[in-house]
């Protein structure tokens, strides 16, 4: 049961670290660009350089723990399902 528990632990601090990595390129990108790039470019940017680490990270976590949410903060049931909020 330990072991489960480290596997859990180290599954979600890879997880939050894509989605601060995530967070850090595309603010950098959205501030950094801003007064060069229209918004058609900047917003698809923005969104896939959010997205791929955060999707990486994700499933990276999701080989070493199994089911879990997109967002490190989601919590699934023991079923597989989202809980309601």
């Amino acid at each position: 049961m330990n072991e489960f528990n480290m596997r859990e632990k180290f599954g979600l601090i890879i997880h939050w670290i894509g989605f601060v990595l995530g967070l850090t390129l595309s603010g950098g990108a959205a501030l950094a660009l801003r007064g060069f790039a229209t918004v058609f470019v900047l917003v698809p940017l923005v969104m896939i350089l959010f997205l791929i680490p955060n999707t990486l990270t994700w499933g990276i976590r999701r080989m070493i723990v199994g089911g879990n949410g997109f967002f490190p903060w989601q919590v699934l049931k023991k079923n597989g399902e989202l809980p309601k909020t």
